[in-house]
């Protein structure tokens, strides 16, 4: 899934490249090309409604880029594409617009004539996409939707009125904040203590609903012992735990591999992480709903 971030960056460039500017009363101003932007979306084949949005989303406002780049921003919503789909659902158009966004970054590729902003290609990276060329590729979009899985485990930690949620998912961000400035081991080491924080305060949560105390400060505070009581108390079975350590063995070392560049290593422990929150969360889920 094409990120918010990465739709950030869309919105910036393609107003940098269809940006005009005038005078009016002694001061300049900047604004959208309306009929260059229509030019470009019809020779890239882009459907006629949405070429003519786009042109009256460039030409509403004669004094700044805003309105033009508020248009993109609201294709990752859905918001833009309402007027074209009125019987649609929100899901529907967000999948629409998912389709939108990844064409727009193939369009802008293409324009740049291989010169892709760098900054560009590691958003659009992170978010599990590659280019060939000028295609844009999506080789984990079956496997893992990193940013939606993101809102799902914020989602359920919430539900599960767990502690520390700042904390925890701080430490998510930071881990995404570090992959974006190549910081590849920060950014592991950062995924992993998001999973300890998630393990941690879903022991917790347990210990406290089944034995009606706060679990041990000598368990909550070692990742082993926490992973060997969630398996004592029946949350994670034997080969469950057991894949968990592996897993957490993976993200402990966070030395370069020779096999694997050091940016899909990265970006691969970080899937895992969430998976894994993911799975004990749901599993302490089932317990307190049974």
């Amino acid at each position: 899934m094409i990120g918010r971030r990465t739709t950030l960056l869309i919105a910036d460039l393609f107003a940098e490249a269809f940006e005009t500017s005038h005078e009016y009363f002694h001061k300049v101003y900047y604004t959208i090309s309306s009929a260059d932007v229509y030019d470009f979306l019809y020779q890239n084949d882009h459907p006629a409604w949405f070429c003519n949005a786009a042109r009256d989303a460039a030409a509403s406002d004669a004094f700044t880029t805003r309105t033009f780049k508020d248009f993109i921003l609201k294709i990752h919503t859905g918001e833009s594409l309402e007027p074209a789909t009125p019987n649609w659902t929100w899901p529907q158009r967000e999948r629409l617009g998912q389709e939108l966004l990844r064409r727009l970054a193939e369009d802008l590729a293409k324009r740049s004539k291989g010169r892709v902003d760098p900054k560009f290609l590691q958003s659009l990276e992170f978010d599990g996409y590659i280019f060939r060329g000028d295609d844009l590729l999506a080789p984990e979009e079956d496997v893992l939707d990193a940013e939606e899985q993101s809102g799902v485990l914020q989602d359920l930690y919430k539900e599960l009125q767990l502690q520390n949620q700042a904390t925890v998912f701080h430490h998510l961000a930071l881990s995404e904040e570090h992959y974006m400035a190549k910081k590849w081991d920060d950014s592991i080491s950062n995924s992993r203590k998001f999973l300890e924080g998630v393990l941690q305060e879903v022991a917790a949560s347990h210990h406290l609903a089944h034995h009606g105390s706060a679990i041990p400060q000598e368990t909550y505070s070692r990742p082993v012992r926490v992973r060997d009581y969630l398996e004592s108390s029946g949350l994670l079975e034997g080969k469950e735990k057991q894949a968990l350590s592996s897993s957490y063995g993976l993200l402990s070392e966070t030395g370069g591999h020779p096999y694997m560049a050091e940016n899909d290593q990265a970006r691969l422990l970080r899937h895992l992480a969430l998976t894994f929150s993911q799975f004990a969360l749901l599993r302490l889920k089932g317990f307190k709903t049974r």
